[in-house]
């Protein structure tokens, strides 16, 4: 068993699947993202998230891991509840690769404190119609509030040339895709990009497999996601084999990621 601790550089395998059949409609794809671009929204997202390493960053990210092994109503394995947080650079470089569609509806499942949810929403503000986000942690969701209410306050009062025409327009819900909720389903339904940050989903699951997850978002599923929409799994691979997807392609790349995390 390897542990590997936060700022440790991992190789991350991004796999993007799709729902068969899919609609033959064409769009305009965002054009991929410029470092200046991304420095940007960096420097936004620092303002309220906190510039990395710095001491409210580590405190967020601590506070983060302590809420969900604290809260046991969730019931749910403590691996799955486990912190993980990737970088605005690597959403970039994941969603570059995998290409926004101009109207597309972005859903980070299992959101956290909601920094992707805005960070996708900044930086594609002409091609990503709305951004949301679903965590299953309350005290979480609640923290995804306050700052998504920061941030706002932070563009409207900055009238920095960098930020105008920015402020994002987000969504973050509290749920579990296991157990939806009608308004839960109906955000589900309406997704047509979604991204999952599965390091500690599937930990010690052979070949990685989220089953479970893939049940649920299938055509039979609890919370199933539309004909044609994309969902890209980040070290977790859905069972293309049944419940409707269709492994489209496979993303490996290194990165830093900051929390920690055992493989067998």
């Amino acid at each position: 068993m390897i542990t590997c601790f936060h700022h440790q550089l991992l190789l991350l395998n991004s796999l993007v699947f799709t729902f068969r059949f899919a609609s033959s409609f064409s769009s305009q794809i965002a054009p991929e993202t410029t470092v200046i671009q991304r420095q940007n929204v960096k420097k936004v997202l620092d303002e309220v998230y906190g510039t990395e390493h710095s001491d409210q960053w580590q405190q967020r990210r601590s506070e983060a891991r302590i809420f969900g092994e604290e809260d046991a109503s969730l019931q749910m394995p403590q691996d799955e509840l486990v912190y993980g947080e990737l970088g605005i650079d690597a959403l970039a470089t994941i969603l570059d690769a995998v290409g926004v569609n101009e109207g597309d509806k972005f859903l980070d499942i299992g959101a956290g404190d909601g920094m992707l949810v805005t960070g996708a929403s900044l930086l594609y503000p002409e091609f990503i119609k709305v951004s949301k986000g679903v965590e299953i942690v309350p005290d979480l969701h609640e923290r995804s509030i306050v700052f998504q209410s920061r941030l706002e306050e932070f563009i409207e009062m900055d009238q920095s040339e960098e930020y105008i025409g920015m402020c994002p327009q987000t969504s973050l819900h509290l749920g579990n895709c296991y157990e939806p909720d009608h308004e839960l389903k109906d955000i589900f339904s309406q997704t047509t990009l979604a991204v999952c940050f599965a390091t500690a989903w599937c930990r010690g699951i052979p070949g990685r497999k989220l089953e479970r997850l893939s049940e649920a978002l299938g055509r039979n599923g609890l919370s199933p996601l539309p004909t044609g929409a994309r969902l890209v799994t980040i070290d977790g691979v859905l069972d293309h084999r049944k419940d409707g997807f269709n492994l489209e392609g496979e993303l490996k790349f290194y990165w830093y990621v900051h929390a920690p995390i055992e493989y067998v």
